[in-house]
């Protein structure tokens, strides 16, 4: 395929499965909606119109070479990825858990909930002009206050070793908040599970980078399964989650009051003046969060010793 600098080109970004859910390639918008027009195919009804299933009573009818070729899958697999060297803040944590399926798979953390920019990054070695998809799930990775920075990065090396040349031209997806939309959302014991398919091309480059960051948010990592493994699992989205959590927080005291100054730049009056209402104000929890917060010594060294005694009662 030819394309003009500056020109988008169009993304094989159809998933394709059989009568059972079982993945087998991938297609164009164009194609998977004449399929399903022909009657060859249907669109899977959890995915609206991102995956189509081929129908059995149709299958001797569809060109199976073709949906066999369509595009190439890379699963995540956390023995190939190691922390990003050129991040001096990164917190990481590889180990084996027990799914909900009883097998042992590892689970690859990365992040926390303060500003430690956390990179972990995996090389492969691709085919020149094939069409690819890499597949990942995701269990956290956001935060109540919607500030957090996650993000899964596509990288080609025209030279093999990554220039500042080659970084520019990466392929970027937003993953906070869902900017960029998985394929399933579910919910589970451990928080909100998301399965990505991330479609791409290698045109004319055969090494390729792909990047995890995270920031200010938890996230672990899993090598994905087919669909039909989390069909069990309830469907949920951020607005669920979000009024969930508003509701559960209600519930717990109606007279909490919440003060978010997470990565805010205050004085020490004002810290002194938050903790003594703490203590001496009328409602009965009051919740300051001072995550990631610049606190500038406005004040006498005298009153660190107030400050103290104001918090530790």
């Amino acid at each position: 395929m030819l394309l003009c600098k500056g020109e988008i080109p169009i993304e094989k970004n159809v998933i394709v499965t059989d009568i059972n859910g079982k993945r087998i390639g991938a297609t164009y918008p164009k194609r998977a909606k004449g399929l399903v027009k022909n009657g060859r195919a249907e669109y899977a009804s959890d995915c609206e119109k991102c995956t189509i299933r081929i129908l059995d009573t149709h299958k001797p009818t569809v060109d199976v070479t073709e949906v066999n070729n369509m595009g190439k899958v890379i699963d995540f697999d956390p023995r190939d990825f190691k922390a990003d060297k050129s991040c001096e803040n990164n917190v990481i944590a590889k180990y084996f858990v027990t799914d909900k399926d009883g097998e042992n798979v590892i689970a690859y953390s990365i992040g926390n909930w303060n500003w430690d920019w956390t990179q972990i990054c995996c090389d492969k070695k691709l085919e020149k002009n094939t069409d690819y998809v890499f597949r990942f799930v995701i269990v956290g990775g956001y935060c109540n206050t919607c500030n957090e920075t996650s993000r899964f990065e596509i990288v080609p090396m025209p030279d093999g070793s990554l220039t500042d040349e080659a970084y520019e031209d990466r392929y970027t997806y937003d993953l906070a908040q869902n900017r960029y939309k998985p394929v399933l959302c579910k919910k589970t014991d451990e928080g909100m599970l998301r399965l990505f398919e991330i479609p791409f091309s290698s045109f004319d480059c055969e090494d390729f980078r792909f990047v995890f960051i995270a920031m200010h948010a938890v996230a672990t990592l899993y090598a994905p399964k087919e669909f039909s493994a989390y069909a069990d699992l309830e469907d949920t989205n951020f607005d669920q989650l979000r009024d969930e959590i508003n509701s559960k927080n209600s519930e717990d005291n109606s007279a909490n009051v919440v003060m978010d100054f997470t990565g805010a730049h205050v004085t020490r009056s004002t810290v002194t003046d938050l903790l003594t209402m703490a203590r001496f104000g009328k409602s009965e929890n009051v919740c300051i969060d001072f995550t990631g917060a610049f606190i500038e010594d406005d004040k006498p060294d005298d009153i660190a010793v107030e400050l103290m005694d104001v918090a530790d009662n």
